[in-house]
C-alpha cells in the first residue's frame, strides 16, 4: 500500500491539473519510501530538489489559469503556494541537518497539505475554471448562430 492514494475524491475534473496532482503524489511517495528504507542525504535531497522544482512549475500552470480566468481568488491561493513554498525551502535546509526524519516530516506534510488543498482550493478553481470555459463556449455557440 502506498503511503500516499491517489483516488477520485481528490480529482478536480480537469486532465492537466490532476495529472500533475498524481505526479505531485508519487514524487511525495518517492520521498516517503527513501526515507523509511534509510537512502542517503544525497538520494533523499535530489529527490526533494524534483519534488520541490515539479511542485513549483505546477503551481505556475495553476496561476497561469487563475489569471486566465480573472479567478476571485488568486491571491489566496497564490499565497497558500508560496508558503508551501516557502516551507519546502526551510524543510531543504533543515535535510542538510536531520536528514531522514525530515523527509518524512516533509512526505508528511506534503501530503496533508496536497489533500487538503486539492479538496478545498483547486476544486474550486477547477469548478470556476470549467464554469468560464462553458460560458465562453456557448457564448461562441451563440455568436455563430446569430
Amino acid at each position: 500500500m502506498e503511503y500516499f492514494e491517489w483516488n477520485s475524491s481528490l480529482s478536480v475534473h480537469d486532465a492537466l491539473i490532476d495529472e500533475d496532482h498524481k505526479i505531485l503524489i508519487g514524487m511525495v511517495n518517492e520521498l516517503h519510501d527513501a526515507a523509511d528504507l534509510g537512502k542517503d542525504y544525497i538520494t533523499l535531497s535530489r529527490i526533494l530538489e524534483r519534488l520541490a522544482a515539479y511542485t513549483r512549475e505546477h503551481f505556475q500552470r495553476e496561476e497561469d489559469l487563475m489569471q486566465a480566468i480573472a479567478y476571485a481568488r488568486f491571491k489566496s491561493h497564490k499565497e497558500q503556494h508560496r508558503k508551501l513554498l516557502e516551507r519546502v525551502s526551510d524543510l531543504q535546509q533543515e535535510l542538510n541537518r536531520a536528514r531522514e526524519m525530515v523527509a518524512l516530516d516533509t512526505a508528511e506534510l506534503l501530503r496533508f497539505w496536497l489533500t487538503s488543498h486539492i479538496l478545498l482550493s483547486d476544486k474550486h478553481l477547477a469548478d470556476t475554471l470549467h464554469g468560464t470555459l462553458l460560458n465562453s463556449e456557448t457564448e461562441r455557440i451563440s455568436a455563430t448562430d446569430s
